[in-house]
């Protein structure tokens, strides 16, 4: 009886609505309006046809049929009458646009599978931001009965997408499917491996972080603000005059639960829908929200977190894959927690009714969980959309508080939430929807990255000039230098990418200019991002001048212990264009030392002082003693008309001489250095005088 019941009031739904699409049908005329798919059922698809009748052939798009589901939305821009040989019973059809796999296309519908949402005046609450009012205004024409509060977050729209772990970018926090376009991807640190051109997965090898305009897209309200996803901001908390078993049966309908029945705690038999009814009184959550999570996190055939036959866990359950972190083995990560309740104090585990050891205990007590640390937290996460993103708290150090890191799953999850509604003909009743607001949002709805698969990766492998030498470092993209003589008119440039799709330009035999030029090696990816490398190179403006040798101001050197001396270096030839270094070193530094040139005795006995200029050397001897000899000026160990000589020239300040060499000079010894000690000197080599 309850089943020809539920059949006939359907029945009746459906009439009503067909007469109430038909209604507004006058008023579109030659004006485009907005609609929505209604009316096809759960499973189903309305094929969309090229002209208004069955008889028709099938839009299509790349080779493939274009069908739409229940709630999506439709512009419908002319009424027209079945064709003569229409088999669908409905004398009218709609000529629409449609989005089908993200591109626009026309094709036409009949009118008993579209509502055409009315165009009468609607009041948007002036608390509503402007950015949000055509979005609202569109949904209140269609179900006035709804409710949007606008929640400020306190957020600066552009804070969000942070690679910082209080960031949306954070690597693992956003993530997208494997099986989702590459351009969706985040090649931020963490994400990808430039060098190795490796994608980085964050969880079981299948899902990837989102780039900053895929999470952009994601969380931006005004693209789910429509008929098919407005449930992701539906307030999650229960509602028994909204909320029944007969919602929860339609949302498992086609999933392994549907027919099915589990033992309660008390040992009685329940359906599966019971069990979230349960659930929902006993977290204070909704059953639709609880019931659709499950099939989001396990799938319509459910896994190995809902088998009990898990290897490691046998008789173990998790439903909503709480505590299934990232990694190799999120499931079994899983169902330690639900054997363990993990961190959690004795009191909750025992709340929660860990271990989930049955199927009713993981779906009452993981309910509980979820409204614990979810939706009746102090983190406020009583939407779907603020369980992914974590802004209803005013702290971004809870960024990382998130039920899950599926960018998509609210987006995934809202339209079998609506599709429950429409089967059980609430959905125009007093439903809340709570809208997060960001200051400094975009002035239009964000977009999606063009979807394509190819790679991103305009990295060098290598680089490398023929005959010279650079440090390559395929991060650095600038830096390099070299130089070359006047005689080098090109040189001859190497790169390969790290990808092979990508293409490289600017390689090879390069001309070059007298002084300064600029290599330009240009990377573009298989997507068509560019990445430029340069190289510097000189070209010497004069020829080369090779250096033929060298020599230094005195081949020997005769000094006292204490005295220093300057050796120079002479080039030859004298205008080398090569590099002019010298490189000083002592054969015996406790004789003498030497640095830059300027020799200093150290101790008695003797010591080769070597000049070393690229691949030439040249030398001094020096001899130093300790044992100041009257007379002998130049400490040679002789006395000679050198030695007279170096007298005059420190009287006329030509040379000056160590505290040793004044010593000697004093032949007289009347302690004072004067031309009568150079007399003497001459007088001693004539043999005038026999001693000094």
């Amino acid at each position: 009886m309850k089943s020809r019941i539920m059949k006939s009031t359907v029945s009746v739904v459906l009439a009503i609505s067909i007469l109430f699409s038909l209604a507004f049908c006058f008023i579109i005329n030659a004006q485009a309006q907005s609609g929505y798919v209604t009316n096809v059922g759960s499973g189903f698809h309305l094929k969309i046809r090229k002209g208004p009748g069955t008889n028709f052939d099938r839009v299509q798009y790349n080779g493939a049929d274009t069908y739409l589901c229940d709630g999506d939305s439709v512009t419908v821009l002319d009424i027209v009458d079945a064709s003569a040989n229409d088999k669908s019973g409905c004398s009218q059809w709609y000529k629409i646009r449609f989005l089908f796999k993200g591109q626009t296309l026309e094709g036409y519908a009949a009118s008993a599978y579209i509502y055409i949402i009315p165009d009468t005046d609607v009041t948007v609450p002036d608390d509503i931001p402007a950015i949000y009012k055509p979005y609202i205004e569109q949904l209140l024409k269609a179900h006035p009965n709804w409710k949007f509060v606008i929640y400020d977050t306190g957020y600066d729209w552009n804070s969000l997408f942070s690679t910082g772990s209080n960031g949306q970018g954070y690597p693992g926090r956003s993530l997208i499917s494997y099986n989702y376009p590459l351009s969706y991807r985040s090649t931020a640190s963490g994400n990808y491996d430039w060098r190795n051109d490796k994608w980085i997965a964050h969880d079981s090898n299948q899902w990837y972080q989102a780039n900053t305009q895929t999470i952009a897209y994601y969380m931006d309200p005004r693209n789910f603000l429509n008929e098919n996803t407005v449930f992701m901001f539906e307030s999650l908390s229960y509602d028994s005059t909204t909320q029944k078993i007969d919602g929860v049966t339609s949302i498992l309908k086609g999933s392994f639960m549907e027919g099915k029945s589990i033992t309660s705690t008390s040992g009685t038999t329940v359906s599966y829908p019971q069990a979230y009814i349960d659930a929902a009184v006993y977290s204070k959550v909704s059953p639709y929200h609880l019931a659709s999570r499950t099939i989001q996190e396990v799938g319509k055939s459910g896994s190995g977190s809902t088998s009990g036959t898990y290897s490691g866990y046998e008789g173990y359950y998790n439903y909503y894959n709480i505590g299934a972190t990232q990694g190799t083995s999120p499931i079994a990560n899983g169902l330690k927690f639900a054997k363990t309740g993990g961190s959690m104090s004795d009191a909750n585990k025992q709340k929660c009714l860990i271990p989930w050891n049955t199927p009713y205990k993981s779906i009452v007590g993981g309910g509980y969980w979820i409204g614990m640390s979810y939706i009746n937290s102090s983190h406020k996460q009583n939407t779907l959309y603020f369980q992914k993103f974590n802004t209803s708290n005013p702290s971004s150090s809870y960024f990382y508080h998130q039920y899950m890191g599926n960018i998509m799953a609210p987006a995934h999850e809202a339209p079998s939430i609506r599709k429950s509604y429409i089967s059980l003909g609430i959905l125009d009743n007093s439903f809340t929807f709570i809208i997060p607001y960001y200051k400094n949002m975009p002035s239009t709805a964000c977009t999606l990255p063009a979807k394509n698969n190819n790679s991103p990766n305009n990295w060098l492998k290598t680089l490398s000039v023929d005959g010279y030498s650079i440090s390559f470092d395929a991060a650095q993209t600038s830096g390099y230098s070299i130089t070359v003589p006047a005689s080098v008119s090109s040189v001859k440039v190497n790169a390969t990418p790290v990808n092979s799709y990508a293409t490289v330009s600017g390689a090879g035999t390069v001309s070059l200019k007298a002084g300064s030029n600029t290599v330009s090696v240009t990377v573009t990816a298989q997507n068509g991002d560019k990445r430029v490398y340069t190289i510097n190179v000189t070209r010497s403006t004069q020829e080369k001048i090779p250096l033929k040798g060298i020599s230094l101001s005195a081949t020997s050197l005769s000094m006292f212990k204490g005295d220093s001396k300057q050796l120079s270096v002479t080039y030859n030839p004298s205008n080398t264009t090569d590099n002019k270094t010298v490189t000083w070193s002592s054969s015996n530094t406790s004789v003498a030392t030497v640095s830059n040139g300027k020799v200093t005795a150290v101790g008695k006995g003797e010591a080769t002082i070597t000049a070393k200029v690229g691949s030439f050397t040249a030398t001094c001897k020096v001899t130093v003693t300790d044992e100041c000899k009257l007379g002998d000026i130049d400490a040679d160990g002789d006395i000679t008309i050198a030695d007279a000589l170096m007298i005059f020239k420190y009287k006329t300040g030509e040379i000056t001489l160590s505290a040793s060499a004044l010593a000697a000079a004093d032949t007289d010894k009347n302690g004072a250095v004067e031309l009568a000690d150079a007399l003497r000197i001459f007088k001693f080599k004539s043999g005038e005088i026999s001693a000094l």
